[in-house]
């Protein structure tokens, strides 16, 4: 049982329900966590939540890297293509994790769902609005990319 799962499990055995953040493990452990309820009800109005099947890829090595991927639930393996077209995994994000924020116009690595997963993305320009609007947030986006 990972932390995530913990957490999940705390909060429906106090049978809070409804909005979606309340019961995610990123909440608490992730880039959400040092929000206040003010906070998270922006954050929410500028996230897009959807589930991804394994194997499926988040963002592919060249393409544009207009959005940050916050992985709620499940895992992802980041991958890079080699000059002779073989991949290479290079890491593993977990629930909690962010993935995508890139520091050129283009992703250096993509990124395929490797179980059943829950992602929350954000365009990149909302998300620095949101870090500038937040100064906690964007400590809290510092640790995580650190």
């Amino acid at each position: 049982m990972t932390p995530l799962d913990i957490t999940r499990a705390a909060l429906a055995s106090h049978g809070i329900e409804g909005e979606v953040c309340a019961k995610c493990g990123s909440r608490s452990l992730g880039l959400c966590a040092p929000l206040d309820a003010a906070g998270l009800h922006d954050m929410t109005g500028e996230t897009e939540r959807f589930t991804v099947a394994p194997r499926e890829m988040l963002f592919h090595q060249g393409d544009a890297a207009r959005h940050v991927y916050t992985l709620t639930s499940g895992t992802a393996r980041l991958v890079r293509v080699l000059a002779d077209g073989r991949q290479a995994a290079i890491g593993f994000r977990f629930g909690g994790d962010i993935m995508g924020y890139a520091a050129g116009a283009e992703h250096a690595f993509g990124a395929e769902v490797t179980t059943a997963a829950t992602v929350c993305r954000m365009e990149r320009k909302r998300l620095e609005t949101m870090l500038q609007r937040y100064p906690v947030l964007e400590r809290r986006f510092r640790e995580l990319a650190a």
